[in-house]
């Protein structure tokens, strides 16, 4: 099997059996890859503060002012 695969097999076990039908397993999967694709990014490539990410927006902020 596949690693893909078997990552997939996994967080299908993780999906409560009590799905309506399969576009809400489907979503519930897609979310659970996502927050696993993020885990790892940030494990390699680190956080952003909340003060990093309010300056950010905040320079964002004065440049459209200035235009």
């Amino acid at each position: 099997m596949s690693s893909a695969k078997a990552a997939i097999m996994e967080h299908l076990k993780l999906i409560s059996d009590d799905m309506k039908d399969e576009a809400e397993v489907l979503n519930r999967l897609y979310m659970l890859m996502r927050l696993e694709h993020s885990r790892e990014r940030c494990k390699s490539e680190g956080t952003v503060s909340d003060d990093e990410v309010a300056e950010y927006f905040s320079k964002k902020r004065e440049k459209y002012k200035e235009s």
